[in-house]
């Protein structure tokens, strides 16, 4: 077995994926999907309850693959210290501009004010539902472009994870890929119970989603800087995203 089986199968045990997890079921014909709708249903709920019952364990399991990924990972015990791991992220590496997207967890973990005492200028992409809060195709561009001009990009993210050290982000409204591709710089935060243990548990929940008809348009699966190898095999950070990565977990 190689040294990366080795590893992965330790974690796996560590998880208790090896024991317990639940038996695909056969395809239904009727359903499209690769498991009868009720049996997803209840395997997504499965899922559920193992994030939260083991959110601990899936947390720290997390924090070990995310830095062999070369994240550059950050505990933090509250929302508040998240911030302050945030802002001192900026410190430490330069950073003046920043952009935000509009998840719900910036309305828990404080780094609007958090940066703005620290020096930090923050634009937040606009949250754009229509109607009167909707921003002019003006505002649209200059956000865009701020992607590319800001020195770093914050972002929260739908899961992450553990077995090999994954953000997973659902571009929308408010959470444009960009914030995370463009900028030399992204930091990530992610709460305890959000930690999923395999890509496995991922598409079972993805799968769900579709029953629901609510199935994202795209996904992106951002595992540490980017990095990228020509012929040779020579590796170059940065080429397709932020050279520096960021995970902050709280809980």
């Amino acid at each position: 077995m190689s040294d990366r089986a080795t590893f992965l199968s330790t974690i796996q045990r560590a998880l208790g994926k090896l024991e317990g997890r639940p038996v695909p079921v056969a395809p239904s014909p009727e359903s499209g999907l690769s498991v009868a709708p009720a049996n997803l249903i209840r395997e997504a709920a499965l899922v559920r309850d193992a994030m939260a019952r083991d959110a601990g364990p899936l947390l720290d399991a997390l924090a070990e693959t995310a830095r062999k990924g070369s994240w550059v990972v950050t505990r933090a015990g509250t929302h508040e210290d998240a911030a302050d791991a945030v802002a001192d992220i900026c410190r430490r590496t330069g950073i003046s501009t920043a952009l935000r997207s509009t998840e719900d967890i910036f309305e828990r973990v404080p780094v609007d004010r958090t940066l703005a005492s620290a020096g930090v200028s923050l634009k937040v992409m606009a949250r754009l539902q229509g109607g009167a809060e909707d921003a002019t195709g003006s505002a649209r561009a200059a956000l865009r472009q701020a992607a590319f001009t800001v020195e770093a990009g914050i972002t929260g993210g739908d899961y992450a994870i553990a077995e090999t050290g994954t953000l997973v982000v659902h571009p929308r409204r408010g959470l444009s890929r960009l914030i995370s591709l463009a900028p030399p710089r992204h930091i990530a935060i992610i709460e305890r119970g959000r930690v999923l243990p395999s890509l496995d548990e991922l598409f079972i929940l993805e799968r769900e989603t579709l029953l629901r008809g609510e199935l994202p348009s795209s996904m992106n699966l951002i595992s540490g800087p980017s990095r990228t190898g020509d012929i040779e095999a020579t590796i170059v950070q940065g080429i397709h995203g932020p050279l520096e990565a960021y995970l902050v977990l709280v809980g």
